[in-house]
């Protein structure tokens, strides 16, 4: 009998910056190296959260999003430094295949 394949793991993650306005994600990690992770980690921005898109700034400037509630800005550098997975995926709502 032979093993059945199983996706390689994160396969189902996407960065930040792939999520469309108005869905809802959980973090999963932050690839963030050093001192650079600190500023996130005081704004809430922590594996587990939740986070959804609310608003491009109009001149390519930093996306607005919603984190567990609170308004935060990200610069599109350090949204895609951040893995997430869909909130009805973690939730048992929509199969992952």
């Amino acid at each position: 009998m032979g093993k059945t394949r199983q996706p390689p793991p994160g396969a189902d993650h996407r960065n930040l910056t792939d999520v469309p306005l108005d869905e809802e994600v959980i973090l999963v990690r932050i690839d963030v190296a050093g001192e650079d992770i600190e500023p996130l980690l005081e704004r809430g921005i922590v594996p587990g959260c939740k986070v959804c898109p609310v608003r491009h700034s109009p001149a390519g400037g930093p996306t607005i999003y919603r984190v567990d509630g609170h308004l935060v800005a990200l610069r599109k550098e350090t949204a895609s430094c951040l893995c997430v997975r869909s909130a009805l995926e973690a939730a048992g709502v929509l199969d992952p295949n």
